[in-house]
Parts: structure tokens; C-alpha cells; sequence
């Protein structure tokens, strides 16, 4: 062998050991995350994945997305489902527990993830659950996320001990930040979004799309490994650290162009006096009809 090719040799077998470690040290960090006992084995491999992410705040589902992945082709379809939508429960017909945001504090992750089975029929395989703190965590881990506020946004809980203010076209980055602009619904003297609710849920999904741009930009394996402390701390799913690997190896054929977030399609209404997000069944299918096909 000449020169040239060993020198070609030797290069090849240091990208590789790199390589090693360095998903090696990521399937370390996974393993250590809070993993519940749940679900086994893998989906097939190049059908869809489907994950519930619901994010907590004092014993209820704040937020809950329905996100799928194509390993396939990259595609990620990020479906949100407002936290007022009204789900069927018996005895409790037009009652606060009708609504779907309280379904985590009747069961936990679990009762989350039967409710969205129950509301969309799109067989769910994987759950994550993060709290405020984790977002924090995860925002300031990434080195923040680049938001422009987009309106004036004065809000105080004493009780909370939650002050949000922030002044229209204001950017904002770090992680208490983008709580406040995660949990922002309205104004002390009334206004906020002028779409309610769904306003809130848009700018959740702004913050998730630009939070997968940047984990997805540069090195994927090494951006993981900045998230590996709050990961740790705060995140809580029922996938192994094995089935964790094999989506993450798939991440690089996400794509910009390849991301779409789009909210569950309804009309807010008003039932004995109570604000529900009324789901239109017929739309909602047409929605799903791509991801049920690709399971």
C-alpha cells in the first residue's frame, strides 16, 4: 500500500473511532434519562413514529402535541391539540374534566396518551413529558432560541409569581423568556391574542420549530450532547435509550422544508357556561390521513 493510501486509511479509521465515542457518549447520557416502564421493542423501522409530547404545569397537560416522524423521508408533522379540547368522558359531559388538559392529573402520561389515541385514532407509540423547568434548561442549554414578541404583552400571577412584560417586536432568547412566552394567554386589562387560545398555540409551535432548527443544525450528535444534563433532569419518556438512538441516527434527514405544525381544526364554544375546543371530526381525519396511512 502507498502512502496516499495509508494516510487514507488512517483518516478513515479516526473519523470512525470519533464517530464512536461520540454516539457512544450519547447513548450514555440517553440511558440515563428517566425512562418509565412503557412501551417495547421498535415500530417497524420505516413506517412512521408517533409521540405524545405533553408539557406539565401544576398537575395538568399544558400543552400537548402530536408529533410524527417519517425515518424515511425526514418529515415531521407537528400536530397541536389546544388544551381546552373537549373530550368524550362518561359522567362528566360538560365538565372542567372534559376537557383534555385534564386528563394528566386522572392518570399521568398514560391517561395523556389514551386521550389523544381516543380523540385522533392514530395509534401512539411513544410518550415525553417535560415540565417548565425543563424547557429552561433545554433553551439555555441550545445557547436560546430567537423570538420576536408579537405584540405587547403585560401579565401578572402574584400567585404564580408570574410577570410577563414585554414590549411588541422585542427578541427575546433566554429560556425564562420563552416560558413567559409559552405560558402568555391575555393581558391584565384584557387582549392578547386576537385568535384566543390558538394564538398561544401558535407561538408554542414557533418555539418548537425553531428549538428542532437549531438542535438540527451543525453536528446533530454533538448538539445532543449539550442537552444531555437537562435531558436528564427533566425529561420523562417511555422510550428505551436503544429506540432513542435509532430516531436520533434518522434526525439528520430532517429538513426546514420538511417540518409542518398545523392545530387540531375546531371552533371554540361555549357548553353550560364553560370554554371547550370543539374538534371538527371531518376536517381532523382528512388531517390525519397521511400519518394513519403511513403506520
Amino acid at each position: 500500500m502507498n502512502s496516499k493510501g495509508k494516510i487514507l486509511r488512517a483518516v478513515l479509521i479516526v473519523v470512525i473511532l470519533i464517530a464512536a465515542v461520540g454516539y457512544g457518549y450519547v447513548y450514555y447520557f440517553l440511558n440515563r434519562i428517566s425512562v418509565e416502564d412503557g412501551a417495547e421493542g421498535y415500530p417497524v423501522p420505516e413506517k412512521r413514529v408517533n409521540v405524545t409530547v405533553m408539557g406539565v404545569a401544576n398537575g395538568l397537560a399544558d400543552t400537548i402535541m402530536l408529533v410524527s416522524f417519517d425515518p424515511e423521508n425526514g418529515a415531521v408533522d407537528v400536530l397541536s391539540i389546544p388544551r381546552d379540547t373537549y373530550i368524550e368522558r362518561k359522567g362528566h359531559k360538560t365538565s372542567a374534566n372534559s376537557k383534555i388538559n385534564s386528563a394528566y392529573g386522572r392518570g399521568g402520561a398514560d391517561n395523556v396518551v389514551d386521550s389523544v389515541v381516543s380523540l385522533t385514532k392514530v395509534d401512539v407509540h411513544y410518550y415525553i413529558e417535560v415540565d417548565y423547568k425543563a424547557v429552561k434548561a433545554l433553551v439555555d442549554a441550545m445557547g436560546g432560541i430567537k423570538v420576536t414578541v408579537p405584540m405587547d404583552m403585560n401579565y401578572d400571577d402574584p400567585v404564580d409569581d408570574l410577570h410577563i412584560h414585554f414590549k411588541k417586536d422585542q427578541v427575546v432568547s433566554k429560556g425564562e423568556d420563552i416560558i413567559k412566552l409559552l405560558r402568555y394567554r391575555k393581558n391584565n386589562k384584557g387582549g392578547g391574542y386576537k385568535d384566543g387560545d390558538l394564538g398561544r398555540v401558535k407561538m408554542q409551535q414557533e418555539i418548537v420549530r425553531l428549538g428542532i432548527e437549531k438542535v438540527m443544525k451543525g453536528n446533530i450528535v454533538a448538539n445532543f450532547i449539550k442537552l444531555q444534563d437537562p435531558v436528564k433532569e427533566h425529561v420523562k419518556t417511555n422510550m428505551s435509550p436503544k429506540q432513542m438512538m435509532y430516531y436520533i441516527t434518522k434526525a439528520n434527514k430532517i429538513k426546514k422544508e420538511n417540518i409542518s405544525l398545523r392545530t387540531i381544526p375546531g371552533r371554540a364554544d361555549n357548553i353550560n357556561k364553560l370554554s371547550f375546543y370543539v374538534v371538527n371530526k371531518e376536517k381532523m381525519n382528512e388531517m390525519l390521513k397521511p400519518i394513519i396511512e403511513g403506520n
